[in-house]
């Protein structure tokens, strides 16, 4: 896990009335519908051009909605990750422009692959920061703070009737890692959930999510 920078922020907690859990029969339907304000393909110009920030609803479906998209093959892998951490390893080193640069071209061509990374988007973030461009810098954040929010809003957590829903397991991990929490182990309990182990339990004694 990288931790040259601390941009993720915490979410807010949310009470089981807020929580708004993925229907996929309606997701599919708002998202390939064009006439639809949820229409997946202009959510997603609307997201990569960030002209203007997103609505959580927009959020919401374009997130859950991508998982019908033909660009979403969760289980391969993405090249242009190692070229990001070899990247950022250099950016330890000596942070220079060059290497700024060369962050951002990596990390925006796994952005092509995993729109939705909160890591990525934080190095993002990061690296345009680091060369003073702030238009860029906001946008990248908060790109990342809507899909932390949407994914936080999906479920508590707590149980396996209530759990939080993602489309890569990267990001339930960078999720745990935003609020400040520690992984100390994985486990499948079933087809669908997953449930990851704390290192510490939290003050109200909860040992994982």
């Amino acid at each position: 896990r990288l931790t040259i920078i601390a941009l993720l922020t915490l979410c807010a907690t949310l009470s089981a009335q807020e929580y708004i859990v993925p229907d996929e029969e309606e997701i599919l339907s708002r998202t390939v519908d064009v006439d639809s304000p949820y229409y997946l393909e202009r959510l997603l110009g609307k997201y990569f051009a960030y002209d203007e920030p997103l609505t959580d609803e927009e959020f919401f479906y374009l997130y859950y909605g991508y998982a019908y998209s033909e660009h979403y093959r969760p289980l391969e892998p993405i090249a242009a990750e190692d070229r990001v951490l070899a990247a950022v390893e250099k950016i330890m080193g000596e942070p220079t422009e060059e290497l700024m640069r060369e962050l951002i071209a990596a990390a925006s061509e796994v952005m092509e692959r995993d729109p939705f990374s909160p890591k990525n988007l934080n190095l993002l973030a990061f690296a345009y920061g680091s060369l003073g461009d702030r238009e860029n810098e906001r946008k990248c954040f908060e790109r990342m703070e809507g899909v932390l929010r949407t994914i936080e809003r999906s479920g508590s957590g707590r149980r396996e009737g209530s759990p939080m829903h993602i489309l890569m397991f990267t990001h339930a991990s960078d999720l745990l890692y935003s609020k400040g929490l520690e992984i100390k182990a994985r486990e499948i309990i079933s087809r669908s959930c997953e449930y990851i182990f704390l290192t510490e339990r939290e003050a109200d004694g909860n040992l994982g999510y």
